[in-house]
Formats: C-alpha cells, sequence, structure tokens
C-alpha cells in the first residue's frame, strides 16, 4: 500500500468515527511511525509501505478511532516547546496552562528574585515544575503529586529536559509532605530544607471541573484521562478552596500563589481568597478566549 492509500484509509476511518481533523490525524501518528515530517507525504504519496509497518499503522489508527487521544498513543505532548512524556496516569498538557508559566517568569522578573524558591502541586507529568526549571536557571523547585506513577513521569521528563538536580519530586496530598513525613523519588530533605524557608512562588494546576460538567467533556478526556485530577467536588471548587486556605502555610510573606481555575470560576474564587484573610490582593486572569483562567494572589 502506498502512503497515499493509507492516509485516504486513515482518513476515511477517523471521519466515520468522528475523530476532529481526521486527515491531519492521520498524517501525525504516520509521521509518528516513520519519523517523517508530514510534509514528506506530500513529496512522497507513492512509497510503498511494507507490511508490517503498514500493520502498525492500522493499529494505531484503530487506536484513534476508539478515541484514545493521541497524546496518549505517542506518549509525547509538547508543552512551550518541549515535548513531555505522557501517560494515563497523567494529565495531557494543555495550552492553557502556559499563562501559569507566563505570570510566573513576569512575576520573579517584577520582584526581582534571584534564586526564587518554587512548589508545584498536583505536577502530573511536571509541566510546570520543568518548564519553570529550564526558562529559570537559578530557581529551586519541588514538585509534589498524590499519585507515584504520575511522579516516575515527572522524573523521567526532569531527566529528559536536565533539571532533575533542581526539582524534588515528592508523593503527597497538596502541601501535607511539608507537615507531615512521607516520602518521595527525590531526597524528602531536599523538599523539606527549602519549605522550612518558605516559597516565593507557589503554582497548581488543580481538578476543577464540577461532575454536573461530565457531560460536556469530549469522549478523548472522559473516558482515558485520570478522573481523580479532572474532577472536584462542591461545584468543581473544593481542591481549589483547600489550596486557598493552605497554600499560606508554606509561603514566605508577600509571596505569591498561582491557580489554574475554571472558566467560570473567577469570582467565587476571588471571594473565598478575600474570606481567609490571609492575601493581601487577588486577581483574575483570562485566557486567549476571554474565559476565566487563573488565580493570583499575594500572601499578607
Amino acid at each position: 500500500m502506498t502512503i497515499a492509500q493509507a492516509l485516504f484509509a486513515a482518513t476515511k476511518q477517523l471521519a466515520r468515527a468522528h475523530v476532529e481533523n481526521p486527515q491531519l490525524e492521520a498524517e501525525i501518528l504516520l509521521a509518528h511511525l516513520l519519523g517523517k515530517e508530514r510534509i514528506w507525504f506530500h513529496l512522497h504519496p507513492e512509497f510503498l509501505l511494507e507490511d508490517p509497518v503498514n500493520e502498525q499503522y492500522v493499529a494505531l489508527v484503530a487506536r484513534r478511532a476508539m478515541h484514545e487521544p493521541t497524546a496518549y498513543i505517542l506518549k509525547q505532548r509538547e508543552f512551550r516547546s518541549l515535548p513531555f512524556r505522557v501517560t494515563r496516569d497523567t494529565l495531557i498538557p494543555r495550552p492553557e496552562t502556559e499563562l501559569i508559566v507566563e505570570m510566573a517568569l513576569a512575576l520573579v522578573k517584577q520582584e526581582r528574585w534571584r534564586r526564587p524558591c518554587i512548589l508545584d502541586l498536583g505536577t502530573g507529568c511536571g509541566i510546570l515544575a520543568i518548564t519553570l526549571a529550564h526558562e529559570i536557571p537559578e530557581a529551586v523547585l519541588v514538585a509534589t503529586d498524590r499519585s507515584f506513577p504520575a511522579l516516575i513521569v515527572a522524573q523521567q521528563n526532569a531527566e529528559r529536559h536536565g533539571v532533575k538536580s533542581r526539582v524534588g519530586l515528592v508523593q503527597a496530598d497538596w502541601i501535607n509532605p511539608f507537615k507531615s513525613c512521607e516520602t518521595g523519588i527525590s531526597p524528602r530533605e531536599k523538599g523539606m530544607t527549602v519549605a522550612n524557608r518558605g516559597f516565593h512562588l507557589v503554582v497548581s494546576n488543580p481538578p476543577y471541573v464540577a461532575n454536573k460538567d461530565k457531560r460536556l467533556l469530549a469522549k478523548e478526556i472522559l473516558k482515558y484521562e485520570p478522573e481523580g485530577s479532572l474532577f472536584s467536588k462542591k461545584d468543581g471548587l473544593e481542591d481549589i478552596e483547600k489550596l486557598i486556605k493552605t497554600v499560606p502555610q508554606v509561603l514566605r510573606k508577600e509571596a505569591w500563589f498561582i491557580c489554574e481555575i475554571g472558566w467560570n470560576q473567577g469570582k467565587q474564587a476571588i471571594q473565598i481568597t478575600r474570606d481567609t484573610g490571609m492575601y493581601k490582593c487577588a486577581k483574575i486572569r483570562k485566557d486567549l478566549s476571554g474565559k476565566d483562567r487563573v488565580l493570583m494572589a499575594k500572601r499578607n
């Protein structure tokens, strides 16, 4: 079978399965399999695929037709131009989360922190901690997650991008490791030593989807991504509220907390922040579509 024939058949199958952008998806899968750029297919449409390769391609397309996300099939997703390994133990990175990185970089510059200590709560595959370590060479980071398999993936990504020595990984639920003695992949002492001095910045992308909104999610998300990283009680605000109330315990004075929120949670998040009495200011940053996306608050 030629490349043109294989792509035609794959595109048709994905279209029947109601996969968005079926031709693009078909090309991405084949590009991954052959190790070629997609433009190469258009220059060599008559190139013959050997039977073993064609069988592998058919298998990949079948998985995508079942709405398995391409990122999980390829075991990789790019975030701020860096490739990250992802598995079904971790959420798939999304462009909206880049806003947290942008705001963090702006704060580091604004506050003139020479060697910022940053905590990433619920790190997943590590995109926030590792990206910040990559873009702020003088920063020291600690990243926590309740999922040990997710931390394994984060460790692999930290090694891949050469920041393993500056990112301490700790298995724990939110800020609990700094009040108890849970064990992490990296030596616990690194995280505890930094925490004892307090962090300049805490970032997090917690679960914030309300259970009632499950029906609104795409099949790719609902069927394959980890529920514990998606859904939160109290209309999606339970984890956000918990973080807002407890994060000041590990922040230095006048340090910052940045948290991703749901598209309609800005007013509630601001109110919760004000009610704590532990922050001197709080504001919402909207994404490019004009929807609530990130809460940022400064500790008293």
